[in-house]
């Protein structure tokens, strides 16, 4: 068998410069995140001739494109490449002896003030999908929107700068959100979580790892106040899982049940995520990817499924690869919601969804998810009922002077609808 090699493509302002910096790499690290913060790369050189930090030194603007090689790796005729995407540089720094530079690049659009100036704006009648595409636009990126999208009355962003203000936008919804080759990704966090395995990591393939597990940190439920405009009330929304022993109260209110729902559930999920994690170091492989599922056996009852939270691809000057995982334990939220209106110590469960589909129709006051968390048992179904009757919908939307219905935010008194079982 000929002899298995890893390498990386560099790519410098659109020119490949591999074989040039060939004898000044002495490391390369690529940090692939799945949500909430940036993807980065970083190129370790030696710089005993002092071209980096003189002639060769980059300057604001400049960017990198860096490519994972693979080369006979599991066997022969086994090639592959992964591209690790686009990186303005954005950080550099030198030390000696021996005289090192240090190139770190970041997927953020560093050129624009994405990241940069914090702005206050007033967000209304919209969605997140509509903000994200103001901010992709503003940004000069892409947007990759594949998780369901929620109707948004007014939000605002209040000194914050756009990439922050996205990154919260999609956490409050339970979506993620991830920068990668001049694109914002924004994907169903739970819904990946729900996927298969794509693949098994036995514990002698490990080379390290570390297991946290917290007996305390998991919540039974969760607790919000919102605001019934009509009533004019302060009302309180509460899910619950098991028997609800273990409350996790949030400090932040919402603007509506529909607020409420969404943002609470996000929040438990945030929480009970980090209830069982584990970290391993294994032989390097581009099948290791943020985002994806993995399931981790021979670790006794810390066995299981777990999400990709972030991968370290982590390449030497010869050969030696190797990756570093960060996960947790995948869990899905099944409960029961109870007091989408609560009064003293009077509380009403969620409808249940027919078995079978019915129809609906609109009535004066009706939104999608209202109608949602009352034939489907919650409101963040609601995209369901619109994709069951877009055609009816949109229809009735143009009928009334609109474009569109965005998303099914306009709608209009005896339009009948399927309600899916």
């Amino acid at each position: 068998m000929k002899a298995r090699q890893s390498s990386v493509i560099v790519k410098y302002n659109d020119k490949d410069i591999t074989k040039t910096i060939t004898d000044y790499i002495e490391g390369f690290e690529y940090k692939d995140n799945a949500s909430g913060t940036a993807d980065t790369v970083t190129l370790k050189l030696n710089n005993r001739s002092g071209k980096w930090s003189g002639s060769w030194i980059p300057i604001q603007g400049d960017y990198v494109e860096a490519i994972i090689k693979l080369t006979n790796w599991k066997k022969e005729g086994d090639n592959r490449k992964f591209n690790c995407g686009y990186f303005l540089i954005d950080d550099l720094s030198y030390s000696g002896p021996p005289s090192q530079a240090s190139i770190g690049g970041i997927s953020t659009p560093i050129n624009t003030d994405f990241n940069v100036t914090k702005k206050n704006n007033t967000w209304k009648s919209t969605s997140v999908k509509g903000i994200l595409e103001t901010i992709a636009k503003n940004a000069g990126v892409g947007l990759f929107f594949s998780g369901q999208d929620y109707p948004i009355e007014e939000l605002e962003q209040s000194d914050q700068e756009d990439v922050t203000f996205a990154f919260n936008l999609c956490k409050s919804y339970n979506l993620a959100m991830k920068l990668y080759n001049k694109k914002i990704v924004v994907f169903d966090q739970t819904d990946y979580e729900k996927k298969d395995a794509s693949y098994t990591i036995n514990r002698e393939n490990v080379e390290s790892y570390s297991v946290n597990r917290s007996m305390t940190r998991e919540y039974d439920g969760v607790t919000i106040s919102y605001t019934d405009a009509s009533k004019n009330q302060t009302l309180t929304y509460k899910f619950l899982l098991k028997n609800g022993n273990r409350i996790l109260k949030l400090n932040e209110t919402a603007e509506s049940l529909q607020d409420a729902e969404i943002k609470a559930k996000a929040k438990l999920l945030e929480h009970n995520r980090q209830c069982q994690t584990m970290s391993i170091s294994v032989k390097g492989d581009t099948k290791y990817i943020s985002s994806k599922c993995v399931q981790m056996d021979g670790f006794g009852k810390l066995n299981g499924k777990y999400y990709i939270d972030s991968v370290t691809h982590n390449k030497d000057a010869g050969s030696g690869y190797t990756c570093n995982l960060d996960m947790h334990l995948t869990i899905l939220v099944k409960g029961v919601t109870v007091a989408t209106v609560q009064s003293g110590d009077t509380v009403k469960k969620a409808a249940e969804s027919s078995a079978a589909s019915k129809t609906y129709t609109i009535v004066s006051g009706d939104t999608l998810w209202k109608i949602s968390t009352k034939n489907l048992g919650s409101g963040a179904k609601y995209m369901q009922i619109y994709n069951a009757n877009s055609g009816v919908i949109e229809s009735a939307a143009k009928s009334h002077g609109k474009s569109s219905s965005s998303n099914g935010h306009w709608i209009y008194p005896g339009t009948t609808l399927t309600i899916p079982g």
